[in-house]
């Protein structure tokens, strides 16, 4: 979803390349994205995750996450859930309310600190930093109660520190919506653009599929369209059964899926 705003696709390591030029031959993603980088370089670590905030802080969501409201109001949906592995807080930035969506990696609009675990609010914090070395400048953000520097309340790489209590809230929340579908709901999984190497919400996805009896999931993807057990092909078998795939960008497909309902 984030790439269609103009966003970097920082699963691929040329999204991130692109960004951070000055890291290539020092630090790789996971490098960076990594609670012992905070400790081992502050400064880049800060310049890092400080560009990330601002970045996703300036950037207006694209015009899918409306179309996506208007699918999700219509008078035949009964109700709905946004499930999201991106920490950009766009869906809440974009009018999705609070308590229908789930973080499953947290957000960097929260912070929390990395020696009392306290979660903040990022609203009020500004990163600067150099633009070409991507350094930040002193002072980095400071827990205001034990004054030890601060880290976005995202889940990251051999991140054994992460406080997901937030996210957990929202698991909640999700599981209480989960509940109430009833003997007879149809169901329909709508995943943009999940990739293979984290597969959190391609396993959230799949396992609706596999659970629900009448659980249909639609897949937008312009690489990875495969199922976990199998590819979609001309065959149907069980691996195949209520899955449609459409390789393309999300905000096409969802362009395109929002002319077809209009039609009927």
């Amino acid at each position: 979803m984030g790439v269609d705003s103009g966003l970097p696709d920082f699963r691929g390591s040329s999204g991130f390349w692109k960004t951070y030029k000055n890291f290539r031959g020092k630090f790789h993603f996971t490098d960076c994205a990594n609670p012992a980088f905070l400790q081992e370089h502050p400064a880049y670590f800060w310049g890092f995750y400080g560009h990330r905030l601002h970045l996703y802080r300036d950037t207006e969501p694209h015009q899918g996450f409306q179309i996506l409201k208007e699918i999700v109001n219509l008078p035949n949906v009964k109700d709905y859930f946004v499930v999201t592995s991106n920490v950009d807080g766009h869906f809440q930035k974009a009018g999705f309310p609070e308590n229908k969506v789930y973080e499953v990696h947290g957000s960097i609009n929260y912070l929390q600190c990395s020696k009392c675990n306290t979660v903040t609010s990022a609203e009020k914090t500004t990163v600067k930093y150099d633009p070409e070395t991507f350094e930040a400048f002193p002072p980095l953000p400071q827990c205001i109660d034990c004054k030890d520097v601060l880290r976005p309340n995202i889940l990251m790489f051999n991140d054994g520190e992460w406080n997901h209590q937030r996210s957990h809230d929202q698991e909640t929340e999700f599981y209480k919506f989960k509940n109430k579908f009833e003997e007879g709901d149809n169901v329909v999984v709508l995943e943009l653009g999940a990739g293979e190497a984290v597969a959190t919400i391609r396993y959230i996805s799949e396992s609706h599929r596999r659970q629900v009896k009448n659980c249909w999931l639609i897949r937008i993807n312009p690489r990875d369209l495969k199922l976990s057990g199998g590819y979609y092909g001309k065959s149907f078998n069980e691996n195949e059964e209520r899955y449609i795939p459409i390789k393309e960008t999300g905000l096409k497909a969802l362009t395109e899926i929002r002319q077809e309902l209009l039609k009927n």
